[in-house]
């Protein structure tokens, strides 16, 4: 008479499961520090801001806060591209929703977007955001 049941699985496989769901694994996510991510800085040439880096998720905030606090200038304010390496949809959002406050209560005051990437600008073409009232997008200059 054979006293082992062939369906039980092997002790060392049952303590294991047992160790993972009373101690289950700790994952500890890495830490995002916007700093590290996006960096503004103000424009030396007129009232605006330079940003480099990434606008994401993480970043929004941050942007929201700049661009709120960005000085404006009699014609408006300027947002430097050039050193932006990514921007996902609600960031673009977020640029183009400054644009638009600069205009609410009849103002004629503008948000240049300088530099902006071949991509971005294509985006927001293909959006429509390109024609959104108090959003222009600066010519990039083209060496030669």
């Amino acid at each position: 008479m054979n006293t082992t049941d062939s369906t039980q699985a092997p002790a060392p496989v049952i303590a294991s499961v047992i160790a993972t769901v009373v101690d289950p694994p700790v994952i500890t996510p890495t830490p995002i520090r916007a700093d590290r991510l996006l960096r503004t800085s103000l424009l030396a040439d007129r009232a605006g801001l330079r940003i480099e880096g990434e606008l994401d998720r993480s970043t929004l905030p941050a942007l929201r806060r700049a661009l709120a606090t960005m000085a404006s200038g009699d014609a408006g304010s300027c947002v430097d591209l050039s050193g932006l390496t990514f921007i996902d949809t609600g960031c673009l959002r977020a640029l183009v929703n400054a644009a638009a406050a600069l205009r609410e209560g009849g103002g004629d005051q503008v948000l240049t977007l300088r530099s902006v990437p071949p991509q971005m600008r294509r985006l927001l073409e293909l959006i429509g955001w390109d024609r959104v009232q108090g959003l222009h997008l600066q010519a990039s200059a083209r060496p030669g």
